[in-house]
């Protein structure tokens, strides 16, 4: 048991400790100045996040059906972790705008500026490659079926579809798909903007986490943030598991697939409820408990991780 802890606390100082040091800087900074993070959390909405989710879907290399089987996964995910997230909240007899906090906690882990660097310490580059792809699925899956859940919260399901249509990122995430697909090359005149961009989002993300956090003055709505916290931190991992067991899903993709899945809440929640005038402190206090607690859920995962290996789990 000494090396089992031993070797959990390995993981968190090598591969987690150095995320947490930049979202503390954000976190200082904004504590000292009192920076407001929404004007950079509209410019990643708007700017980084396209320019990411754009430049990772036309360099990517993995084969197509390694990629539909990832896209099918996360879609189930999506779908499964909504229907769980809304069956308790409506059991809780919660008011909409709590409901749609709570469900986009469940179904927005921060696979971006959380999970990549944390996969990208903690395993190979086979790995990091396709957890890149699981980040943009998800995340266009979030801004497309995100956007919808956080739109109804106040709006009608009209109104709702609309509103996804505004969102850039689903226009970037086809945009990349197709000129992969027909293996178009475009410029360096364009692709050179858009890359240092895409460059830019990770830090930019752990940054605005750390601004976030630092707006928080105190956690409040404990019975929902609990719930948020929970569905993220020890529902996800477990229909993340199922899910690549039922697929049989083996190699760099296994570990891709669990980790980015098990991710505490994401940033973009805020995002989402500052955009669509949800409880902004519901989610900005979901996202810091998550993000406390994930070191010791996903030092665990790490673990078992390398000790199981990229084979089959049944």
């Amino acid at each position: 048991m000494p090396l089992i802890f031993l070797e959990l606390l390995q993981i968190f100082v090598d591969n987690i400790s150095p995320i947490l040091a930049i979202a503390a800087m954000g976190y200082v900074l904004g504590k000292r100045m009192d920076i407001d993070p929404r004007p950079l959390g509209r410019v990643i909405f708007y700017v980084f996040s396209p320019a990411l989710i754009f430049n990772s879907l036309v360099n990517n290399q993995v084969e197509a059906g390694e990629l539909a089987q990832m896209a099918v996964i996360l879609i189930l995910f999506v779908l499964v972790m909504t229907g769980i997230g809304y069956g308790l909240t409506t059991g809780m007899r919660t008011q909409r705008l709590e409901r749609a906090g709570v469900v986009l906690a469940a179904i927005c882990p921060n696979g971006g500026n959380f999970g990549l660097p944390l996969i990208g310490f903690a395993f190979d580059e086979e790995v990091l490659a396709r957890a890149v792809l699981v980040f943009v699925i998800v995340t266009a899956l979030n801004y497309t079926v995100g956007v919808f859940i956080a739109s109804c919260g106040r709006q009608t399901v009209l109104q709702a579809c609309v509103s996804v249509l505004k969102v850039p990122t689903a226009y970037a995430a086809a945009a990349g798909f197709l000129l992969n697909g027909i293996g178009l090359d475009l410029p360096e005149v364009v692709m050179r903007p858009v890359g240092l961009l895409a460059q830019a989002t990770i830090p930019a993300m752990l940054v605005l986490l750390g601004l976030q956090l630092a707006q928080v003055k105190d956690l409040s709505h404990f019975r929902f943030v609990g719930l948020g916290a929970g569905l993220r931190l020890l529902v996800a991992p477990v229909v993340a598991v199922v899910l690549v067991a039922l697929f049989r899903v083996s190699g760099p993709a296994l570990p891709a697939l669990i980790m980015e899945m098990s991710m505490p809440v994401a940033v973009v929640t805020i995002i989402f409820a500052t955009e669509f005038g949800l409880d902004v402190k519901l989610s900005s206090s979901t996202v810091m408990a998550s993000t406390l607690l994930s070191p010791i859920t996903l030092s665990i995962l790490i673990f078992l991780m390398r000790w199981h290996g990229f084979g089959p789990i049944f």
